[in-house]
C-alpha cells in the first residue's frame, strides 16, 4: 500500500538531488580557517550519531530477540490473567468516534470472555446521551454472561476526574485485583483484534511486570494538503515512538505509559497512592513552586510505576488506532499547540523522574531521561553553529550542513522504513522539523512549565498562585530564565566554532556594564 510507484520515484528524484547539491557545493568549507568549527562539529556528530546507533541496535535486540523471546514463553504457557477490566473514559469525543472506540473495547471485552477469563468494561462518560450510546452498542454486540458493562459518570471537568471516578467502581472488585489487569484506554482509541489478550498474557510470565503500553499508529482523514501534512507528521512521530520504546524497553523499562492504551498490573490501584497520583498530580519546582497537573496522566502513572521499581514492557506486535484530530487549520499553530502539551507533560514527569535512584531505574533509563534536557540543546547545535560560523567563513559552511542534514535525515527515514514497513520522502524534511523546531518548543516548555493546555480544557498557571503578584513573577522569572539561557548558549556556540574570540567577550561586558549603569 505504501510502497507505491510514486514513492519509489520521488525517493530516486531526491538521491539524485542530492547529488547534484554535492557536486554544485563550494568547496570552500574546508577552509583551514574553519577547521575549528569543524572538528567541534564533527565531535559532537560522532557523540549524537553514536548514541543513534547504540539505541538503534538496542531496538533490533529488543524487536527481534528479547520480545519475541517473551512471546514464545507466554504461548507456551496459555495463561491469562483471571479477571480483565477496561477503563474507557468518553470526554466530548464526536460520537462517530466513541461508536468505533466503543464497538473495538467490547468485542476485546467479548474476546476476553470466550477464552474464559472475567471481563468488565467500565465506561466513564459525562452526558446522558454518551451512557445510552455505549449500552446501545452493547446490546447489539450481545456479549456472554462473564462480561459486565459498569457505566460511571462524572462532570466533565478533565480526564483525571474520570478515571478517579472509574477507580472507585474498579476498587469495588478489590479482592479481584490481585489476578487481574487493568487496560486503560482514551476515547479516540481503537482497540484492535486480540490487543488484550496479547498484552494481558505477558503479565502472566513476568511476576514484576507492572504495566505494559503498544504501538500506535493515526486514522486521519485528508480532508485538505494541510491536514495531509498533519498525517505524515502523525505517522513519522508513531514511528519515532516505535523507535525509543524499542530501544528503552530492553532495560525493561519505558519512556512514557501512554494514556491511549496501557494496561496495568490490578495490585498497582489497590495503593490509594497510585489512584491519588492520577486524580491529583503536581511537583514542587525550584522556581515556581507548587504545581498541579491538569493534563499529562499518563505521565503520573508512568512516574509510579518506575519510582516503585516495577518491570515496564513494550508490546511492538500489538498495535491500536488513534483517530487524530488536528487542534488548528494552520499546522505551524497546530504543532505548536501539540508539542508544548506534549513536552510540557514530558518535562514536568522527568523533573522529579530525575531524583529516582539509577539502583531503581537502571543507569540506561537513568542516563536516557537526562539526555531527553541534553538533546534539545545539541538538536540546534549544528544549525546555529553553521549560521554562526558562516558569517566569519563564508555561507559555504551553511550549504554544506543543509547537504549534510538532507543526507543523514534521509538514511534516518530509510531505517525509520525498514522497522515501520512503509515511508515518505516529505519525512525527511518533517523529521529536520521536529528536530529543530521541537527542540525550540522544548526549550520554551523547560522555562514554560507551568504552561499547560487541553483541546478541551483552558490554560492556566501554576497551580496556587492567585494574586497577581505572583503570576507577574511566574511569567517575567521565566522569560528572563528563557532569554538568559539563549543568550548564554549563543555564547557558547560562537566561541566553540571560532566565531568569536576573548576581545568579543570584553566588548559583550562593556555593552553589559554600559546598559546597567545608565
Amino acid at each position: 500500500m505504501f510502497w507505491t510507484g510514486k514513492v519509489i520515484f520521488t525517493s530516486i528524484l531526491y538521491v539524485l538531488f542530492l547529488a547534484v547539491y554535492l557536486l554544485w557545493l563550494p568547496k570552500d568549507f574546508l577552509n583551514p580557517a574553519s577547521v575549528k568549527y569543524i572538528w567541534v562539529v564533527g565531535a559532537l556528530a560522532v557523540w549524537r550519531y553514536s548514541w543513534f546507533i547504540y539505541n538503534a541496535l538496542r531496538g533490533l535486540v529488543y524487536r527481534r530477540i528479547y520480545f519475541p523471546s517473551l512471546r514464545r514463553l507466554a504461548k507456551k504457557q496459555g495463561k491469562y490473567p483471571e479477571n480483565v477490566y477496561i477503563i474507557v473514559t468518553t470526554y466530548r469525543i464526536p460520537e462517530d468516534i466513541s461508536v468505533k472506540v466503543y464497538r473495538g473495547a467490547i468485542k476485546e471485552i467479548i474476546n476476553c470472555a470466550n477464552h474464559g477469563i472475567k471481563a468488565t468494561l467500565i465506561a466513564s462518560v459525562v452526558e446522558k446521551s454518551e451512557e445510552n450510546l455505549v449500552k446501545s452498542i452493547w446490546a447489539t454486540l450481545s456479549p456472554p454472561e462473564n462480561a459486565e458493562l459498569i457505566i460511571t459518570r462524572f462532570a466533565g471537568t478533565g480526564k483525571r476526574d474520570g478515571l478517579a471516578v472509574a477507580f472507585r467502581v474498579l476498587l469495588r472488585d478489590a479482592a479481584k485485583l490481585p489476578n487481574s489487569v487493568v487496560a486503560l484506554v482514551d476515547g479516540d482509541t481503537i482497540l484492535t483484534k486480540d490487543s488484550i489478550l496479547r498484552t494481558a498474557e505477558l503479565f502472566t510470565i513476568d511476576p514484576r511486570l507492572g504495566a505494559a503500553t503498544t504501538d500506535e499508529d493515526c486514522i486521519l482523514e485528508e480532508k485538505n494538503f494541510t491536514w495531509k501534512i498533519y498525517k505524515l507528521w502523525y505517522h513519522l512521530r508513531f514511528a519515532q515512538r516505535d523507535f525509543t520504546m524499542c530501544a528503552v524497553a530492553l532495560s525493561r523499562k519505558v519512556i512514557t505509559l501512554t494514556g491511549r492504551y496501557s494496561m496495568y498490573r490490578g495490585t498497582l490501584f489497590l495503593d490509594p497512592e497510585f489512584v491519588q497520583t492520577v486524580q491529583d498530580d503536581h511537583i514542587e519546582h525550584w522556581r515556581i513552586g507548587w504545581l498541579k497537573f491538569l493534563t499529562g496522566d499518563d505521565k503520573s502513572t508512568w512516574f509510579y510505576v518506575l519510582k516503585k521499581g516495577w518491570d515496564m514492557l513494550y508490546v511492538p506486535d500489538v498495535m491500536v488506532y488513534t483517530k487524530e484530530s488536528p487542534p488548528a487549520p494552520s499546522f505551524i499553530k497546530g504543532a505548536t499547540m501539540l508539542m508544548l502539551r506534549w513536552f510540557g507533560n514530558s518535562l514536568r514527569a522527568t523533573y522529579r523522574a530525575m531524583k529516582i535512584s539509577p539502583k531503581v531505574t537502571g543507569w540506561y533509563v537513568w542516563y536516557f531521561i537526562r539526555d531527553q534536557r541534553i538533546s534539545m540543546w545539541t538538536s540546534l547545535y549544528g544549525l546555529v553553529g553553521s549560521v554562526l560560523a558562516s558569517f566569519k567563513w563564508g555561507w559555504s559552511i551553511f550549504f554544506a550542513y543543509i547537504w549534510w542534514i538532507l543526507f543523514t535525515r534521509f538514511l534516518i527515514v530509510l531505517f525509520y522504513a525498514l522497522r515501520r514497513g512503509y515511508y515518505f520522502v516529505s519525512w525527511v524534511p518533517l523529521l529536520y522539523f521536529n528536530q529543530i523546531y521541537g527542540a525550540i518548543m522544548k526549550i520554551y516548555s523547560l522555562n514554560h512549565i507551568y504552561r499547560q493546555k487541553w483541546t478541551r480544557q483552558k490554560t492556566v498557571l501554576a497551580g496556587g498562585e492567585e494574586s497577581w503578584f505572583d503570576r507577574f513573577y511566574v511569567v517575567t522569572s521565566s522569560n528572563l530564565s528563557l532569554l538568559s539561557q539563549v543568550l548564554f548558549y549563543i555564547i557558547v556556540v560562537g566561541y566553540s566554532v571560532g566565531t568569536f574570540d576573548s576581545s568579543d567577550l570584553w566588548k559583550f561586558f562593556d555593552i553589559f556594564s554600559f546598559l546597567t549603569t545608565k
